[in-house]
């Protein structure tokens, strides 16, 4: 039996320190395409209570504002073999990933979309520059969904 394609995007930063923004503001871009198969989230950092909402899902892509040289940064996450644990109820990618799998034994092909960034002041916008890395970095996201509605329909 075919499941239905369900993808999961989840923007993650903090809005009030300018470029920590982007992944909110790309997620809302994502959003605004209005796939009926694709959910959009946004929240401040990864949460453990998550988990459960992952089930219903066979693609999760978590999208954040990155420090790096590339504008853009579309990367698949592979399974580790080391122990998962989370501080409190917050969790990095990786984490949330393996968790997800301990408990429900479900496999998620989890990826993430890392833009550039480099103005993390407290009460400042999105820059200028992170913008025009968010605009490549959903170029890189319509090419990756393109890919996954192929693989879907062989």
């Amino acid at each position: 039996m075919n499941t239905p394609l369900r993808i999961l995007c989840i923007g993650i930063g903090n809005i009030l320190r300018g470029d920590d923004a982007v992944g909110h503001w790309l997620a809302d871009k994502i959003a605004a395409d209005a796939h009926p198969f694709v959910t959009v989230q946004t929240m401040h950092q990864l949460h453990i209570e998550v988990l459960e909402q992952l089930q219903q899902y066979k693609h999760v892509m978590v999208i954040d504002a990155a420090i790096q040289n590339e504008p853009a940064l579309l990367s698949a996450i592979a399974p580790q073999d080391t122990p998962a644990h989370a501080e409190s109820h917050q969790a990095d990618v990786v984490t949330l990933m393996q968790l997800h799998r301990n408990l429900y034994q479900q496999p998620i092909d989890w990826f993430t979309l890392r833009i550039a960034a480099q103005q993390f002041e407290m009460g400042t916008a999105i820059s200028p520059a992170c913008i025009e890395h968010a605009q490549a970095a959903y170029a890189l996201w319509q090419q990756w969904l393109q890919q996954i509605l192929n693989e879907s329909t062989l």
